[in-house]
């Protein structure tokens, strides 16, 4: 969830997702619109665009989302501002093209997009080129004035706040709230210069929200120190929750026995014993901070040999499946182990290292022996 906006009765919040889409948050990800009652009730999505620099804003009206994309557009640089309606098609809003808008009683703001790309001060530090942040005034929305230019070309969220224009900007050197009248005169910094920049600033006509440094403050008003907001979220963090994990999609390495009969395998760092028709499928090596790899069923034995970090470097495990304890053999000695293979008679090993030796291992414990090393290429294609 990106750029949560509350509409101005706070019946609504809309916000920016790719949750239909790819899965990454990056900026090369497609992004749409949606909204959802604060009451609950389902979520709606508002836009169909495809757009990965589609960005929720605010609203235009209590029944239409402000958002800002570049779809019909055959230049990345053309964003324009859309009012999105909770139901119905979507129009296009005569601001031209535009990385903001904030708009109150027929007065509009309009913010220009920096670089190439939406973005903020944060995201471009001290930038003092042409290709920066500028906001444009209009009383009537007819005619434009740019102001603030004295102060610098990298200014961003551009808002109201009672009879003033309230903005983020760098230009002494680190991001801060600050503010002027519509005219540009009068510029009031708000919050202090610290290591951190402010960022994603919203108002309410009266009150500013922003967030440094992974904390949210707020300005009750423009004469108000900022104060911190102490945000506690009741139940788990969904982040740290548990959930199923598809074996099918985390599916690492796999072996089968040289009868047909069990298969040993790596899922998601952890490896399973998993008879082909009788006896209970076995989890061998499910340690939380341990990661299991590359294992193989030892002929002769009901036993699996795999490579795990356990203890924090590179060894060899050998793990009954009967639940006995595991063997840990050249604990530190392997470096990262790249591939592993055993031989027909299940008592020795042979180890291919990212340091480009080929070792063999006697898997009762003796020590490691080196095949072959190679200081330009490493070992490949490690087969029984």
């Amino acid at each position: 969830m990106l750029h949560p906006r509350l509409n101005p009765s706070a019946t609504h919040v809309a916000w920016t997702s790719n949750r239909d889409g790819t899965r990454s948050l990056g900026r090369a990800a497609p992004r749409e619109a949606y909204a959802v009652s604060v009451d609950g009730g389902p979520v709606r999505q508002l836009t169909y665009w495809g757009d990965r620099f589609a960005t929720v804003r605010g609203w235009v009206s209590d029944n239409e989302a402000l958002v800002l994309s570049r779809t019909g557009q055959h230049a990345s640089m053309k964003t324009w501002a859309f009012a999105v309606p909770l139901s119905g098609p979507a129009r296009r809003l005569d601001y031209g093209p535009t990385g903001d808008v904030a708009v109150r009683d027929g007065a509009v703001l309009v913010g220009s997009a920096m670089n190439t790309e939406p973005a903020e001060p944060a995201q471009w530090k001290r930038y003092r080129g042409g290709a920066g942040g500028k906001i444009w005034y209009s009383p009537d929305s007819s005619h434009y004035t740019r102001i603030l230019a004295d102060v610098g070309n990298n200014l961003a969220n551009p808002m109201f706040v009672g009879p003033r224009v309230v903005f983020l900007s760098d230009h002494e050197g680190t991001g801060a709230l600050y503010s002027a009248l519509p005219d540009g005169t009068d510029l009031r910094r708000h919050t202090d210069l610290g290591p951190y920049y402010a960022r994603h600033a919203t108002a309410d006509g009266q009150r500013v929200v922003y967030q440094q440094a992974g904390e949210i403050w707020m300005l009750e008003s423009l004469d108000a120190e900022p104060v911190r907001l102490d945000i506690r979220l009741s139940g788990v963090r969904s982040g740290r929750a548990p959930y199923p994990v598809s074996a099918k999609s985390q599916l690492g390495s796999f072996t089968l026995d040289s009868a047909g009969r069990v298969l040993s395998v790596e899922v998601r760092g952890t490896v399973h014993w998993l008879p082909d028709r009788d006896g209970p499928a076995r989890a061998l090596l499910a340690e939380p901070g341990v990661r299991g790899q590359l294992p193989v069923v030892i002929p002769g034995t009901e036993a699996v040999a795999c490579a795990s970090d356990n203890g924090g470097e590179d060894g060899l495990d050998v793990i009954p499946a009967d639940g006995s304890a595991a063997r840990r053999i050249g604990h530190g000695e392997f470096g990262r182990i790249l591939e592993l293979a055993v031989a027909p008679d299940g008592h020795t090993a042979a180890v291919a290292c990212a340091d480009g030796r080929l070792l063999t291992v006697a898997l009762n414990g003796e020590p490691v022996w080196p095949v072959n090393s190679s200081q330009t290429r490493t070992a490949r294609a490690v087969t029984n």
